[in-house]
């Protein structure tokens, strides 16, 4: 390594471990309109175009300039928000115009008034001007210039890197209008994806929230790309962290505002640990960037099960712990388990309130089948209101941990099966749960699933974003619960499978968003299906 470079390296580990270095990071920051009018430009989308972080004078070769020029400004109204955060506006395509190929003009002869374009870190309602970056066939992508006339649901973020860092989208809205926001595009997308009559179910509740709107997220995984200079010896890293709003570049992230403080005292002694290594040679071999985990949980001592003891766990293959309600759950730390505390009792109370209700004849319900089961939250939380549980999961650890879960809370009544949730209604293996008699004596007994009483049957589904297959969904449909209760972390592809449930003989009679991660775009949402 040359001396020069050596130097620079050295000098960077030192300015991230100085004390001005941290303040930086934590000082109030200066009032977004002034920052824009300081710096002209608020996203890094353009900025990414040469690697001196320069805004790019010159034309990308691929562009299109149809129907706006490279950099050309508008002044835009916002009409709404993308499932994705980001401002919808719309403009009039200049008369000057030329359609690039047949799609755009395709798109320019339908609507000549209604060109959308997608503009970040707004708030509709708000007046913006912007700087078109990019044109595709109907629509196009610009970087946010000046607020014109600001919301009053604006509020100055909290982190200084909110206008770059893809990891939040809602740090500049209040957190009621967040919610709001949540809440509608919960009930917007069960009309328009899953063509459901507003008429035909109740209106989608306030997303439910906790005051915990920051340092809340008890796992974080940031990045870091393939260590640069490998080829000629001198080994660096320039950033670890999360990925840019605009691009794939990475944005370096000290210290993240919606990550628990726990885990991130822990990572700024990671990142230390992971530029060491860089300059001590280490990284030399690696070929590729990697991904870090960061898990904020109870430590899981297997001689003392009471150890109340935190950690943050770096390793995924390492198990913890942590505490929901009355249950406790052991996980391997890289596994999936829902990552905020505060939210997930509320969610856990949610989901069992709204199984555990008669059915329609007014009968106690009293099976639970727990598709995409993970490791057991659902089905354990729920297990002493019902006489037998079966949950199913593809991930076959997951499952270990749900089985080791039920016997270290002293649940004796549910049973974990390692399949692919269509697997789970023909399933040849019986369910052998022990139950007790009216006289208090235990009895072991032996179900197939498809023979649950389907009247006295729920079936909770929490499948992964991409949400059911239509294999499983038709299964569903032949088994015939009395009812479905459907968590998801995507409500684009819940309201798809919507449409197929309700075809199927339901109906909708309770839509609930919740808030589980404040600051971003994203969205749990609780939907109940009754048989009709």
């Amino acid at each position: 390594m040359h001396p020069s470079q050596r130097q620079k390296i050295v000098a960077m580990l030192a300015l991230l471990s100085c004390t001005k270095f941290s303040r930086a990071f934590h000082s109030p920051v200066q009032n977004l309109s002034q920052r824009i009018a300081k710096h002209s430009i608020l996203s890094t989308s353009l900025k990414s175009t040469t690697d001196n972080d320069q805004v790019a004078s010159v034309v990308p070769r691929k562009f299109k300039p149809f129907p706006f020029q490279y950099h050309e400004e508008l002044t835009l109204k916002v009409d709404s928000l993308t499932n994705r955060g980001i401002g919808v506006c719309r403009a009039e395509i200049p008369k000057s115009a030329v359609p690039a190929d047949d799609d755009q003009r395709d798109s320019y002869e339908k609507d000549d008034k209604n060109w959308v374009v997608f503009v970040p870190n707004t708030i509709p309602g708000e007046t913006i001007r912007c700087k078109v970056y990019r044109n595709y066939g109907s629509y196009s992508d610009a970087d946010l210039l000046e607020i014109v006339e600001e919301s009053p649901d604006r509020v100055e973020p909290p982190c200084p890197l909110f206008e770059e860092c893809g990891g939040c989208q809602y740090q500049h809205m209040n957190i009621k209008s967040q919610r709001e926001w949540k809440t509608s595009q919960v009930q917007e997308l069960l009309e328009r994806v899953g063509k459901q009559d507003p008429s035909s179910f109740p209106a989608a509740l306030p997303t439910v929230g906790t005051v915990e709107v920051y340092n809340y997220r008890s796992k974080i995984t940031p990045h870091y790309d393939r260590p640069v200079n490998v080829d000629i010896g001198d080994v660096e890293i320039r950033a670890i962290g999360f990925k840019k709003k605009t691009n794939r570049q990475l944005v370096d992230v000290p210290y993240c505002h919606i990550a628990t403080e726990a885990i991130n005292e822990k990572l700024t002694d990671y990142r230390e640990e992971k530029f060491k290594e860089a300059l001590e040679g280490r990284l030399k071999k690696r070929k590729k960037g990697a991904t870090l985990l960061l898990r904020d949980a109870l430590k899981y001592e297997q001689h003392d099960l009471t150890s109340e003891e935190q950690v943050v766990e770096t390793d995924p293959n390492v198990y913890v712990k942590t505490n929901v309600k009355d249950l406790t759950f052991r996980f391997l730390a890289g596994n999936f388990f829902q990552n905020n505390p505060y939210m997930l009792p509320v969610m856990v109370d949610h989901v069992v309130e709204s199984a555990i209700k008669p059915n329609a004849a007014g009968e106690k319900m009293t099976h639970l089948i727990d598709c995409y089961c993970g490791s057991g939250l659902f089905c354990l939380s729920a297990s002493k209101e019902f006489d037998v549980c079966a949950g199913i999961e593809v991930n076959e650890k997951a499952v270990e941990e749900a089985q080791f879960n039920a016997d270290l809370n002293s649940i004796n009544n549910c049973k974990f099966v390692a399949a692919s949730a269509e697997a789970i209604f023909n399933s040849k293996d019986p369910v052998e749960v022990v139950t007790t008699d009216e006289e208090g004596k235990e009895i072991l007994s032996s179900t197939l699933v498809k023979d649950f009483p389907k009247d006295n049957t729920v079936v909770i589904i929490d499948p992964p974003r991409k949400g059911c297959s239509v294999e499983f969904l038709e299964q569903l449909d032949a088994f015939s619960p009395a009812r479905v209760v459907y968590m998801s972390c995507d409500p684009a592809t819940q309201a798809r499978d919507a449409e197929f449930i309700v075809n199927s003989g339901y109906k909708i009679t309770k839509v609930t968003p919740f808030d589980l991660f404040p600051q971003t775009r994203h969205i749990e949402s609780l939907v109940i299906f009754e048989k009709c």
